[in-house]
């Protein structure tokens, strides 16, 4: 909800100016986009690259949740694990990996310091989710039941195509890849994505009509100054007892619009 100014050096309040177009130095590092702000101290137009170059972000340090995740999914697999980079379509963006340990991918946030707690968007933000898909080195694939205890509410949202075709669209694309591994490599990820389907599909432990029981639990949006939390209306508890200003440094959103 702001932009470096680089002369005023610090994270400046900021008014929007729009798009520019990226320079030949940015395109280099797979910026498709950039935003323009005023600096409100100094009156500077910042420029402010969305960066996907992994290598590029942990040279400037600066982003939002898509940078965030970018930089996490990066660091995951250079631990060695398989990585997704999970496209929240209600605008947010966050990792999960796969845990051979549990034999399942596990939710992790890097914006908002979150590990397995998948509800958080739904029951502590209070989001109305549509569409979650998750993309890795070997395929894509719809994991928004794993973020709802509200399958048939959600499912009356997703009007950008039908399911059938969304399905359809995500096999031949995940089925492209998978032709680039080995035929093991394939066949071990295709019984994992059969399991992961049934597991998601697998009727809920409890009807929805009680999926606000444990709501009060759950926190609101973390990273992000108040304000612009407030005006996202993801503040969840924080709007009854108070906001304490959000983590230093994590300006988070606009990662659907990656």
């Amino acid at each position: 909800d702001g932009a470096w100014c680089a002369d005023c050096g610090l994270e400046a309040k900021a008014q929007p100016l729009g798009g520019r177009a990226p320079s030949a130095e940015e395109r280099r590092h797979l910026a498709a986009r950039v935003e323009a702000f005023r600096c409100e101290a100094c009156g500077r137009e910042c420029r402010f690259p969305r960066y996907n170059c992994p290598i590029q972000l942990l040279r400037t340090r600066r982003g939002r949740c898509g940078e965030f995740a970018n930089c996490f999914c990066l660091i995951l697999r250079a631990l060695g694990h398989e990585a997704r980079w999970c496209l929240d379509f209600t605008d947010h963006v966050w990792c999960e990996f796969w845990s051979g340990d549990q034999g399942r991918w596990v939710h992790l946030d890097p914006c908002e310091d979150c590990w397995d707690e998948p509800h958080l968007y739904e029951k502590g933000w209070g989001k109305k989710l549509t569409y979650v898909l998750g993309f890795s080195r070997l395929g894509v694939q719809d994991v928004t039941r794993r973020y709802t205890e509200r399958w048939g509410e959600v499912q009356g949202r997703r009007a950008l195509c039908s399911e059938a075709a969304l399905a359809e669209a995500l096999r031949a694309s995940t089925a492209a890849i998978r032709r680039t591994h080995e035929p093991a490599t394939a066949a071990l990820w295709d019984g994992r994505d059969a399991e992961e389907r049934a597991a998601l599909l697998a009727p809920p432990p409890r009807p929805e009509a009680a999926a606000t029981a444990s709501e009060e639990l759950m926190p609101g949006r973390q990273s992000g100054s108040v304000e612009w939390r407030a005006a996202r209306k993801e503040l969840g508890g924080e709007k009854r007892e108070g906001a304490d200003g959000g983590k230093s440094g994590k300006e988070g959103g606009e990662g659907a619009r990656e």
